[in-house]
């Protein structure tokens, strides 16, 4: 959801980010670090705020609390297109034995460590290493975020591989802060209120992912 072209950051996470400060009138500093360094980079302070699906449960151990759901989401199966008889139902991806791919520490390392027991696991570095090694036929079927399978999807030109549209868990994409952050928490949930009513939040999210999704209210 966020990705350098030609050396600008783009993507959904970055115009999430940018309305989010027009809306608070307040200046926007975006810092890129690695993924598990996020959340110690929150609580600590370093940061504000971060977009993420990690659980309720999860974030109030951490002290940590959502804002309202920007978006419903979960994990989802990518595969080759000439695999689609092979994997086409929940059954068949649950109980397959196949070589399956997942980002470690990611929520589909956790579903596949909890919920395939029959398949050959391949951890990968990020989501560009799972969608090579699916191309190169190294996995068969690769386990990310809807996001990423959504944006697989969206581009004309794949004919290689192919999404399966069936969510694999139920996550929610919020902004995630401090848990004293009482005052910005409140303020985030207004104006995400207001960009549902608006419809502006739909538009944001169509304009990356070009497929029907479901804003929850």
């Amino acid at each position: 959801m966020a990705f350098f072209d030609h050396g600008v950051l783009r993507g959904l996470e970055v115009d999430l980010a940018h309305t989010l400060a027009d809306a608070l009138n307040t200046q926007l500093r975006l810092q890129e670090m690695p993924q598990p360094r996020l959340i110690d980079a929150l609580r600590g302070g370093r940061i504000d705020l971060v977009l993420s699906t990690l659980p309720e449960t999860d974030l109030r151990a951490l002290g940590l609390v959502a804002s309202a759901t920007l978006l419903s989401t979960g994990q989802m199966a990518l595969i080759r297109a000439e695999d689609v008889a092979t994997f086409g139902r929940l059954l068949d991806i649950v109980t397959t034995g196949a070589r399956v791919g997942y980002q470690r520490g990611s929520a589909g390392a956790r579903f596949v460590q909890a919920n395939l027991p029959n398949a050959e696991r391949v951890p990968v570095i990020d989501a560009t290493w799972g969608i090579a090694a699916l191309r190169a036929g190294d996995i068969d079927l690769f386990i990310h975020d809807a996001t990423t399978v959504w944006a697989i999807a969206a581009d004309p030109d794949e004919t290689d591989l192919l999404g399966i549209f069936r969510p694999l868990t139920e996550e929610r994409l919020v902004w995630v802060m401090r848990a004293e952050d009482e005052v910005l928490g409140r303020n985030i949930n207004r104006i995400i209120r207001a960009w549902r009513e608006s419809g502006s939040l739909t538009a944001l999210i169509n304009r990356w992912i070009r497929t029907q999704v479901e804003i929850e209210r």
